[in-house]
Formats: C-alpha cells, structure tokens, sequence
C-alpha cells in the first residue's frame, strides 16, 4: 500500500487525545516559563537587596574603620596626655621635695645610680663614697683664730680684788706689774636709747641789739622734722624690712624686747613720708640703667593687697633689670610687653631673659639672648619625667653642660689671643654640631612628642640662644637676675607683699636702693645714713645735688669709708 493510501487515526478520540496532550504540555511549558520569569525577578529582586545590603555593610565597615581609627587617635593622644601628666606629677615632687640646684651629681654618682641593682650587689658590697666634712679638716694645720681688729674696741681693766691685793701669809701688798694677760671676745650689743637734746640759749651781754633777747644752739636736723625718731632709727626700720625681709610686725616685737613700744601707723606713716626722699635717688638710678647696652630682666609675682580702678584681683610683678652697676626693681600691675618697652624706651642694645613671649615684642633695637639654663630645664624635665626617654635627654644634658664648661674654658684665656681662638673655634664646632643633631632628631617622623616640643622650641630659640659666641660678655644664663629676685621673694613669703600701692613702690624703691649698693660694694647702711643725714640738714627735704650720692659718683674717700668687703646678703 502506497503512503498516499495511509489510513487516518483509528478514532477521532485518538486525534484529540493528541490534542489534549499538545495543549496539557503547552501548558505546563508556559508555567514553567512563568516560573522561569518569576524566579529570575525574584533572583533580580535578591540581587539588588544583597547588594545594596553589601553596600550598607561595606558602608558600616568604613564607619567602624573610622571609628577605630578615631579611637585608636584619642588613645595615642590619652597616653601621650598621660604621660605629660606623669611627668608634671614628678616635676611638681621635684619641686617641693628634690634638692633645688641643678647642677649636674658627680660622674661617679651617677653611674652608679645608672646601674641595676644585681650589678651593685648588697649594700655591705658596695662602699659608699666618702663625703668631705666642712671646715677645718682633722689632722691638718689650722689657720689660728682670725682677730677682728677692724672691730671697735672697748678696753675693760681686771684688778684683782681688794682682799686679794696682799699676802695671806704675811699680809704685805702685791705689787703691780706694767703688763696684763689679756685675752678677747666679741660682743654684740644692741640698745634702744633716748636722747635729750640740750639746746642751749644764751643772753648778748652788749648792747648792739643785733641779736635777739635770747639766743638757742640750732635745732636737731632730723630727716622727718619733727619726729620722735632719729634718722639711724629710721635706718635700720628700713635695712631690717627691706634688706632682711623681716615684716614690721616682728621689728616692733624686736623693739618692744628693747623697751620700746611703737604702734604699726607710726612705722608706716614714717616709711610713707621716707619715699619722697629716695625718689629722685631712684629715678636716677632708672636713667643710668636704660644707659647701659646689656641687661638681663626677669620678673616675679607680687601681691598688692588694694583696689585698683580696672584692675582685677592683688597679683602685681616684680621685674628686675640688672646690668653691669644697677640693679633695678620695677613694680606693675601687668605682666605684658608694656613694662620692659617703657623701662628700655629707645634703648638700643641686647638683653638676656628666659622665653617668655612678652620678650619678643621688644623691637629689632633689642637683640634678645636666651637663657641655656632655662633650654637645659626642659631636658631635664623629660629626663625624670619620662623614664623610656631618660637616656635621650641626658644625652642632651650632657651636650649643654659640655656646652657651657667650653664657654668657660673660652672665657679663662680671653687675654691670651691664641688660646682663646683655640677655645674658640672648639666652642663654635659644638654648636655646629648640636645644631646638625637638632635637625636629624626632628627629621624623624617616629620621635615622640615631647623631646620633638624641646627640640622644636630650641630650634625656634636658636638665633637669640647662639648670640654669646659672636658676644663673649654674654652671660650664657640669666642666672643672676634670678638670683636678684630671690631677697623680694623672701619678703613675699615673710610679709605676703604690700597692703598700698605708694607701699609696693617704696618695695621697688628700697629694693632697688639696698641691691644696687650690694652690687657696687658699698655698705647700703652707711651710704643711707649719711644720705638721710644730708636730707636732714635740707630740712626733711629731697636732694637736688642727688647725682653725687649714686655709688659711681661717690668719691674714693667715701668708696674706702663705706665699703662692703664681704659677699652681698
């Protein structure tokens, strides 16, 4: 049979069976495809919700990495505060409870004290260093006992005693021989005594009628007219106050043990009265200081217990101006730049001070040099305040000690030419090589921040702190204006400061007055003396020939009559 003769389908049912399929599994194919479709929305849907979730947590990472970063900032920065404050803690110790020179201890001190323990052994392994006692040495020639001839004299006679001027055995006298055994001692004697003065009067026995009906001697000049008090009283008020520090309280104890009573307002009203004389005398003091070409200035608190039109609170300064033959005391209500620029005025010429930033608003006419010690303290600070830097700043330490011990080898054969460009040339390669550590030391990135604070101030301090090679009168320190602070200092402790301003400035007046005569080696006693006995003479009035009573002006008759021999108090 031919294909053209194929028979159809048995059945018609058989043909839509066929077709129930077809469609059943068009069907099933079409919800597949919907299936398909579905899932891939929903797989677009997942897709796009991981991502932006991986982008939320990508962003939530950076925030804790930022977080982290910020916390692990603050924790650096807590440590280094902490470490700041440690060694504040320690320098605060060190203030109240270490020993105040700071001079460097001994090598061999220090070596040992740089070795552990172990090293040392027990204490009965280790001999401690014997100490040198003071004084005279056992075992050695004394020098005898020094006489004091230049002591005035009183010659006391010792006879012996009536009943012992004769024999016991057969009551004949004793003859007196031309020679004594003497022997000394030194007395000290104060007495508070009362003068009566006798003025005596006269009758003229002519009859010129020239004179009078009675004539009387002159009137006792007294440097208050009419005072109780002489003017050696008035003397040694001020010396005990201004010069021993000794409030006036205690001078009244000290009189009133001597029989004197004296009430606090007759002492005052006294010194108040006292200051219109040593103004002029002061004020010449301050031209012949701002005269001068080098001065080396600090400052101190001092409190003036008064009120002051615009003025908050009691804390006043005190500032020092020293130069070769003044020494100057400046009292004021601040603690700017104003004070030195009216002291110095157009005074040209270099001043030696510490940092302090009211300095270096002076003007290009001030050349300021920098003190090495106060450079020195902010090493030593780092050295006991933090014990991991300790070996890097006594290597500094050392630098600046070796720094100073050259300058004075340099100084020792200043009138030698050779040798002092020898000692020279060895100071300027020290510098030179400080200077090259300094910039290595800060070239490091890791270096911590407080050596990194020093090494920075050294180098923003460097021009002003080098200044005394090319100047070897220099003083490489302020050291001495400091020094010049600590006898007001004394009094702040001792009488808190004043209770008037015309009070703090008789302070400065006398301080001034007392330390510029100390320093030109005159008796400041003597000299106030015969100064208030000239002023007596003028009535209780101020000297206008004041330029003759300045220590420089003083004749040598007078430098010899009122000289100081020994070291200023």
């Amino acid at each position: 049979m031919s294909s053209s003769t194929r028979p159809l389908p048995e059945t018609n049912r058989e043909g839509v069976d066929l077709r129930q399929q077809a469609h059943y599994w068009r069907a099933l194919h079409g919800r597949a495809v919907e299936r398909e479709q579905q899932w891939k929305e929903q797989a677009q849907q997942w897709k796009a919700r991981f991502g932006q979730r991986e982008k939320h947590q990508e962003a939530q990472a950076e925030q804790w990495e930022r977080r982290v970063g910020q916390q692990a900032r603050q924790l650096e920065e807590q440590a280094g505060q902490i470490e700041a404050l440690k060694a504040r803690v320690i320098w605060l110790e060190q203030q109240v409870f270490g020993r105040k020179s700071e001079a460097s201890v001994g090598a061999a001190e220090g070596c040992e004290a740089s070795l552990p323990s172990a090293a040392l052994g027990s204490e009965e392994d280790v001999a401690a260093p014997e100490k040198r006692p003071r004084g005279q040495q056992p075992g050695t020639k004394g020098h005898g006992r020094k006489r004091r001839v230049d002591l005035p004299t009183e010659e006391i006679e010792h006879p012996l005693p009536a009943d012992q001027q004769h024999c016991p055995q057969c009551d004949l006298p004793l003859e007196a021989l031309p020679f004594s055994e003497d022997s000394e001692e030194i007395h000290w004697e104060v007495r508070v005594i009362r003068r009566v003065h006798h003025r005596r009067r006269y009758r003229p026995t002519c009859r010129c009628r020239v004179l009078p009906g009675i004539v009387t001697a002159p009137v006792v000049p007294k440097v208050i007219r009419k005072g109780l008090f002489s003017t050696g009283f008035w003397v040694q008020v001020l010396v005990e106050k201004f010069l021993f520090q000794r409030p006036l309280y205690r001078v009244r104890q000290r009189l009133a043990l001597e029989g004197l009573s004296v009430s606090q307002g007759t002492l005052t009203g006294g010194l108040q009265q006292l200051g219109e004389l040593i103004q002029p005398w002061y004020t010449r003091i301050l031209e012949h200081s701002r005269s001068a070409s080098h001065w080396q200035m600090d400052e101190t608190r001092w409190m003036v217990f008064a009120e002051v039109e615009g003025k908050q609170g009691h804390q006043w300064w005190l500032w020092v101006v020293l130069t070769a033959d003044t020494c100057v005391y400046l009292l004021d209500s601040s603690r700017s730049s104003k004070v030195p620029k009216q002291h110095l005025g157009e005074a040209e010429g270099m001043l030696t001070v510490d940092r302090y930033s009211a300095y270096k608003a002076l003007g290009e006419q001030i050349r300021l040099a920098f003190c090495w010690s106060h450079i020195r303290r902010d090493f030593v600070r780092i050295r006991d305040g933090y014990i991991p830097l300790q070996g890097w700043a006594e290597g500094w330490i050392e630098r600046i000690n070796e720094l100073f011990g050259q300058n004075r080898k340099r100084l020792a054969v200043r009138d030698q030419p050779e040798g002092f460009a020898q000692e020279d040339q060895t100071l300027r390669s020290l510098v030179e090589a400080m200077a090259t550590q300094r910039d290595e030391e800060l070239a490091q990135e890791t270096l911590p921040t407080a050596p990194r604070k020093a090494l920075e101030s050294l180098h923003n301090h460097w021009q002003g702190a080098t200044l005394f090679v090319d100047h070897p009168d220099l003083p490489m320190d302020n050291n001495q204006a400091e020094r010049a602070l600590r006898n007001p200092v004394i009094g702040r402790k001792n009488y808190y400061g004043s209770g008037a301003v015309w009070s703090g400035m008789l302070s400065a007046m006398l301080f001034t007055f007392f330390q510029t005569c100390l320093r030109n080696h005159i008796d400041p006693q003597q000299l106030l003396l015969a100064f208030f006995d000239a002023c007596a003479h003028q009535g209780g009035r101020p000297l206008e020939a004041i330029d003759e009573w300045l220590p420089w002006n003083l004749s040598e008759e007078q430098k010899r009559a009122w000289a100081y021999p020994k070291q200023p108090p």
